[in-house]
């Protein structure tokens, strides 16, 4: 069973209030949103016991954080800035994250595995691109075997193809490691491809939750160096990846997906799979505006109406459709 982050607490800064309820599942990728000013990072500093003016408690699967030292309670903090050590090249900057929780060389050797850090280790943190000091920064992290991950807007001015290039890496970290994330971004790339689940904050408030980007799974049948071959019950799928037979990976939809009711043909994207739209969801409002119901591949999948081809929005039992895929980008899934 997945344990919880219990929060209820009331924080109070000068000209901000935060006054939170939420139970977080410690599993997975939980994204944390909302318009700028409205309290993400407040949260994530009172999870980590750096805002002093807090009542209220913390539990986190089930021990009472509440009053407990920022030290002691063994998160895994990655800030805008990443704050590495200017006097130490990156194979100490490593080291010092595990010695801090008294993690092994063997947790740092995985870590550096994970995060294809080898060719840095000698390197100064002057001399590292923004990508690569986000890296390293993220190692540090996770050398010191945390039991709880907590990323500010990590990726935060970077462009958008670098921004792309580092997220398999945030994927395979919380897979590998098994440690829950909490994830701050405004990014909608960075949301469909890494939320489990999406948190809103606005004014110091839940706003609600949203769930993860519907999403294609596969398990890997075969990996080469920066290829995976995911098997589907209608189809296998050659993508980017470093991953390992037997792990499931999930191919998150969004702007790279289009939905027809004709057969595009095999030129159409780098894949076409056959499906079904099963009609509107229940729920209130008009049927053709309700999220829709797709099968596919034995998947079953709940949709944006607006995604859904115009002769089937709103149709009850739906029809036939193929789904194009433009390019796929697929992240390992977390074990529960």
């Amino acid at each position: 069973m997945t344990g919880q982050l219990e929060i209820d607490v009331t924080a109070t800064l000068p000209g901000f209030t935060l006054e939170l309820a939420e139970r977080i599942p410690l599993a997975g990728i939980t994204v944390i949103t909302g318009p700028s000013g409205g309290g993400k990072t407040t949260l994530l500093r009172v999870i980590a016991g750096l805002e002093p003016a807090v009542r209220g408690t913390i539990r986190f699967d089930g021990a009472d954080w509440s009053g407990l030292a920022p030290h002691r309670r063994g998160i895994g903090f990655v800030f805008q800035d990443v704050r590495l050590f200017p006097h130490m090249d990156v194979a100490a900057n490593l080291a010092y994250g595990a010695r801090r929780r008294g993690a092994g060389r063997e947790m740092v050797a995985a870590v550096i595995e994970a995060l294809d850090l080898g060719p840095l280790l000698h390197r100064a943190p002057q001399t590292l691109s923004g990508g690569e000091a986000r890296r390293v920064a993220l190692g540090r992290a996770l050398a010191a075997r945390p039991r709880l991950l907590v990323m500010d807007e990590p990726l935060t001015g970077l462009d958008r193809a670098r921004k792309e290039r580092l997220q398999p890496y945030i994927a395979r970290a919380v897979a590998d490691f098994g440690v829950p994330l909490l994830y701050v971004t405004h990014g909608e790339g960075e949301i469909t491809y890494l939320a489990d689940r999406v948190l809103t904050i606005a004014g110091g408030r839940a706003a609600g939750w949203q769930p993860p980007a519907p999403r294609l799974t596969g398990r890997v049948r075969a990996a080469g160096e920066g290829w995976i071959e995911l098997e589907r019950a209608d189809a296998v799928l050659r993508v980017e990846g470093q991953g390992r037979v037997g792990e499931i990976w999930a191919i998150p939809l969004g702007r790279d997906l289009s939905l027809s009711t004709r057969d595009p043909g095999a030129t159409s994207g780098v894949a076409v799979l056959e499906g079904r739209i099963l009609g509107p969801e229940p729920g209130e409002g008009a049927p053709e505006t309700r999220p829709h119901g797709l099968e596919t591949g034995g998947e079953r999948l709940t949709i944006p109406a607006s995604w859904v081809p115009a002769p089937l929005r709103g149709v009850e039992g739906g029809g036939p459709v193929w789904l194009s895929l433009a390019r796929i980008r697929a992240r390992p899934l977390a074990s529960a």
